[in-house]
């Protein structure tokens, strides 16, 4: 039955809404920059008083300060936290967490595992930065470099692992894992952040390989941030697991269940 389910439901970049029953949860929450050619509607994220953050970059938790409300409670590190209170964010709606941290909000039981960044060199940085995507596109290019850099990660990831209606969601804050970590295996989903190396299908079956997921959900593939961002091409990956596991490649704010 569907009211048995899980809906999962992706916005953009890696924001992504969980239900289960009349219990939510809100992943990330992004809005596009408004050059890009992806849309999320104003009201998107609204009635989710519960968001977790993965980590601290800009394009998972710019837009938290204007997606709040009084009831609203922030899960997150010490660096996000530190940036969102900067962005205005009220103390009260933050609560710290770390990796061990496990806690229920509504029918969803949360652990939090130390997770990892996918590797991003300062080689990888400059060319980015200096690129001509960026050359061609350089107007307001200031203001958006201020606030991507605003935001810092500094080694705080998490992976979350969510669990309600008999089902496991692990959620990768990036696609790379902790190497002294001990991660659930063959969970019911497991979300793949595709962007940030030119190797993405090989690191991306080394992690299912370690995880062995019985479905997987590609996230942050899209170009919400331009011109630092680009539509990346998920064919290899999709080839890769098309006989090992379900793939879920959305539209932009499209759902299933599982």
């Amino acid at each position: 039955m569907a009211e048995n389910k899980i809906k999962i439901t992706w916005y953009a970049t890696a924001s992504v809404r969980i239900e289960a029953g009349s219990s939510q949860l809100l992943i990330d929450p992004f809005f596009p920059f408004t050059d890009s050619g992806v849309r999320v509607a104003a009201d998107a994220y609204e009635g989710c008083s519960h968001i977790l953050v993965s980590h601290g970059h800009f394009d998972h938790i710019s837009s938290i300060s204007g997606i709040v409300r009084s009831d609203s409670a922030v899960y997150c590190t010490k660096t996000p936290c530190r940036s969102l209170l900067r962005m205005g964010v009220s103390r009260d709606n933050l609560h710290l967490i770390r990796a061990g941290s496990a806690f229920s909000v509504g029918d969803f039981r949360i652990t939090a595992y130390k997770g990892k960044h996918i590797r991003l060199t300062a080689w990888d940085i400059v060319k980015a930065v200096f690129s001509r995507r960026v050359w061609q596109n350089r107007k307001g290019i200031i203001r958006k470099l201020m606030t991507i850099t605003s935001c810092r990660e500094r080694k705080e990831s998490l992976c979350y692992l969510i669990e309600a209606c008999g089902k496991r969601i692990l959620i990768l804050g990036s696609l790379a894992l902790d190497e002294d970590t001990v991660y659930p295996e063959n969970a019911d989903l497991v979300f793949f952040p595709y962007q940030g190396s030119k190797e993405l299908c090989k690191i991306a079956s080394g992690i299912y390989e370690k995880l062995r997921p019985k479905a997987v959900l590609l996230t942050h593939f899209d170009n919400t941030f331009p011109p630092f961002s680009s539509e990346i091409d998920t064919s290899g990956i999709e080839e890769y697991l098309k006989d090992r596991a379900d793939v879920y490649k959305l539209p932009h704010g499209g759902s299933f269940r599982i």
